[in-house]
């Protein structure tokens, strides 16, 4: 019988750790999202500074 409730409570400790470890591992995966839309809003703003730009033309004709 006790060994019933040792393996129980193993289980269930188990079973905690794991749903913490996936609610950590979720938000981890939502905030790595998040910062690749930011680099992508400044690779955009980046070509978009860099389309602005007018290079003087080359004396080398």
């Amino acid at each position: 019988m006790i060994w019933i409730v040792i393996f129980g409570t193993l289980a269930v400790a188990g079973a905690v750790a794991l749903v913490v470890y996936a609610v950590g591992l979720a938000h981890k995966a939502a905030d790595v999202r998040h910062e690749i839309e930011v680099v992508g809003d400044r690779a955009g703003q980046i070509t978009a500074l860099v389309g602005q730009l007018e290079l003087p033309p080359s004396g080398r004709d």
